[in-house]
């Protein structure tokens, strides 16, 4: 029996083809993807650029994402849930496989392949994905993109394009899906004979492009949903296209559901059986999708101002910040590391009159451990926002380490566009913000996650060794390893206040070459300082930390505020 998941994207197959027909649009919908936008060239990873002006073309960008670096030439490449064709006559324009098959079970979207792309390597048949008809070992790249969320038997499918993969073969996946289900089909392929060669997050530029959807397609869409006349495909086919308004919209945006991409290779392992558990669980990944995209009882709402009476609070649990400006004055706001509190900082205390230390407690952490981490950047800044509003009328600054610091930049950019930025920012043990996060932790099973936890130290060992204290720890350092790997602002993203920047050249998660970028990232003075003791720097070096910060919030308060 078909669950809600599959009965919706059939329905949608279904529906889908009259819509574009009706609404003049068949013969230029070559893709039935979500598309990918994004500004930071250091994310992308195609091999092939396509030009903004060009039909489709996020569309298009999405497919050669998918792809990356996978070697097509030469090879035998199926397509499987090939949609309208589109991705097969992407390939053949860029690269110079042997063979491309496109398989879907939609006979409308078959003969439309049919009829729209031509080739003597290209062929298109309609075929169950799970079950295929081709040989073993006949494919030497397998493609399946936003399709296998309507299969009704995952683990079918699983075996099947592990049989008909040649040795040492690709298998390019994307997909939206919910945390939960992950490790499952994660594990379920690793039964199944692969490796997992690649593991990236692309939820953020999947979304930018849903946002830059062309308006006039969208109405054109709706007058002919409205044509139509059928109530419950308006809703499907919102829901089938990611609509801005749609529940799974809602649920990519707020990190309940993620667009993962997967490289897999077919390795020289035996394959083994998917046990029943294993299977029974994959059949529930649409029951858990549709779970995650069901409004919370709870919505925080908008962020906004505090009144006077709540302000601060439990985000600033270590201070008091003072709402009336006192002459030479500046109130420093600081932000941890991912994983860390405001308690990192309680012992950065300074005899100085000319500025004080106001640590800033995220939601998830700490004191504030009931609470959900975030895991979007700009969520997280506009509440931030919200609570540093009071605080901004008069000198102000901005420290954060690692993580810290890329959410202070953030913070400096929202402030400067209001036009009360940071009088300065200073951070800690961090790559600039256009510098991508490289290696994915967030998507790992437990196990697995908590070996690389402590693989990147600055966990203290009491807690690792316990198995209840890393379970209670563990959501907000996934949290913020999902809030790291999903952001990266554009290389020309940049800010009027000055930063200072503190790394160290024995540093092993940060090299010198990422932190020192942040100089590209100011248009006012930038000043960079070396200092001794790995990424958590912070801890040992304290003492000389405090000096250089009093340095620099006491003499040059003056000779700004002179000028200003």
């Amino acid at each position: 029996m078909l669950d809600a998941n599959h009965r919706r994207n059939r329905l949608a197959y279904q529906g889908l083809a009259t819509l574009l027909e009706h609404a003049g649009l068949a013969d230029h919908a070559h893709y039935l993807n979500w598309g990918y936008h994004s500004d930071c060239p250091d994310r992308d990873q195609a091999c092939h650029r396509i030009a903004d002006h060009e039909p489709n073309h996020s569309q298009a960008r999405l497919v050669l994402e998918i792809i990356g670096k996978t070697p097509l030439d030469g090879k035998r490449i199926m397509d499987i849930g090939c949609g309208r064709g589109g991705a097969l006559a992407l390939l053949q324009r860029f690269y110079a496989p042997t063979q491309l098959i496109g398989i879907d079970i939609s006979p409308s979207n078959i003969a439309y392949c049919r009829q729209q792309h031509q080739g003597r390597r290209l062929r298109f048949q309609l075929g169950d994905a799970c079950r295929l008809p081709h040989p073993d070992n006949s494919v030497d790249v397998v493609l399946n993109m936003e399709s296998s969320g309507a299969y009704s038997d995952l683990p079918a499918f699983f075996e099947q394009m592990q049989r008909i993969l040649a040795p040492r073969g690709y298998f390019c996946f994307s997909d939206v899906i919910d945390q939960n289900s992950l490790p499952l089909l994660q594990e379920a392929l690793s039964l199944c004979g692969l490796e997992l060669q690649q593991h990236r997050s692309v939820r953020q530029e999947v979304l930018a492009s849903r946002r830059r959807a062309s308006p006039h397609l969208w109405r054109r869409l709706q007058q002919v949903l409205a044509e139509l006349d059928n109530p419950s495909l308006h809703a499907e086919l919102q829901q089938y296209l990611a609509h801005p308004d749609s529940p799974l919209f809602a649920a990519l945006e707020e990190g309940r559901a993620d667009y993962i991409i997967q490289h897999w290779r077919k390795s020289t392992r035996r394959a083994q059986p998917i046990g029943p558990a294993l299977q029974e669980a994959l059949r529930q990944r649409g029951q858990r999708l549709e779970q995650v995209q069901q409004p919370r009882q709870t919505r925080p709402p908008t962020p906004r101002p505090a009144p006077p009476a709540e302000r601060g609070g439990s985000w600033l649990p270590l201070s008091h910040p003072a709402t009336q400006a006192r002459p030479g004055h500046c109130n420093l706001f600081a932000l941890p590391y991912a994983g860390g509190g405001a308690s990192v900082y309680r012992d950065w205390t300074s005899a100085s009159a000319h500025w004080s230390l106001h640590p800033l407690q995220l939601p998830g952490h700490e004191n504030r451990l009931a609470e959900a981490a975030h895991v979007d950047m700009d969520k997280l800044v506009q509440q931030l926002a919200a609570v540093l509003q009071p605080y901004v009328q008069q000198p102000w600054a901005l420290l954060g380490c690692s993580l810290g610091g890329k959410i202070a930049f953030e913070l400096a950019r929202h402030f400067s566009a209001q036009g009360t930025p940071p009088q300065h920012l200073i951070v800690l043990a961090c790559p600039a913000p256009s510098v991508p996060v490289r290696q994915a932790l967030s998507h790992l099973p437990p196990a697995q996650f908590a070996h690389a936890v402590a693989q990147l130290g600055g966990t203290p060992a009491d807690i690792l060794q316990h198995a209840d204290m890393m379970q209670t720890v563990m959501p907000a350092l996934r949290s913020d390893s999902q809030l790291a790997e999903h952001y990266c602002c554009a290389s020309d993203c940049s800010i009027d206040a000055p930063i200072t920047l503190f790394y160290a050249e024995d540093d092993h998660l940060v090299t010198p070459e990422q932190a020192l970028q942040w100089r590209n990232h100011t248009r006012g003075r930038f000043s960079a300082h070396a200092v001794a003791g790995g990424h958590f720097f912070l801890r040992q070096q304290r003492p000389q930390l405090l000096a250089c910060i009093d340095q620099l919030l006491s003499s040059p308060w003056k000779e700004e505020i002179t000028h200003a």
